[in-house]
């Protein structure tokens, strides 16, 4: 017996991808790709009629990747699909469409400045361990007083972030980030 990916289709016809197919082709798990079609992020993909498998079409894919490249950006699902819906609507909703990825323009501009922070930390910590390393307890003093505010912005940057991403209504995590 011949597997579904060895067979070509006939010339003009349809392409048909399993779910597997469809994972690697949009870097999308299977179970996300199941998990989008629950929640009606991507209407329901055809069934192969004699398995009962799922089966996309080039459309599903196409769609798959945008959805994919929204994901890949940190985008909300709550945004994503509002951006899918506006897409049939043209100019009469480009201006929506714009304003949504400014904002999450906005949201990776803040998520580079963490980032930012961070790394930062992280060479001020090199620097530290160095000094450590070659027995320098004074330049180690001194690295770290130098650094104060670089350890403190990231610091800040994790508690940041946290509270952005945390509901109100959660619990603090435990534990905490130590220098």
């Amino acid at each position: 017996m011949t597997s579904t990916s060895e067979v070509e289709p006939p010339s003009g016809a349809p392409h048909w991808y399993t779910i597997r197919q469809t994972s690697l082709m949009t870097g999308l798990p299977e179970s996300t790709l199941r998990y989008y079609e629950s929640i009606g992020m991507i209407p329901p993909i055809a069934r192969d009629p004699s398995s009962g498998h799922r089966s996309y079409s080039d459309g599903d894919i196409d769609l798959l990747l945008t959805v994919s490249c929204l994901s890949a950006t940190g985008m909300s699902l709550e945004n994503m699909r509002e951006y899918l819906s506006n897409q049939s609507h043209g100019s009469e909703r480009a201006g929506r469409q714009m304003e949504l990825m400014a904002e999450q323009g906005r949201r990776l501009d803040a998520e580079i400045e963490r980032l930012q922070a961070q790394r930062r930390y992280v060479e001020v910590k090199v620097r530290y361990w160095q000094h450590i390393r070659d027995h320098d307890e004074h330049g180690a003093a001194r690295i770290l007083d130098q650094g104060s505010s670089i350890i403190e912005a990231a610091r800040c940057s994790v508690v940041k972030k946290a509270n952005t991403e945390r509901p109100v209504d959660d619990k603090p995590a435990e534990g905490g980030m130590r220098s």
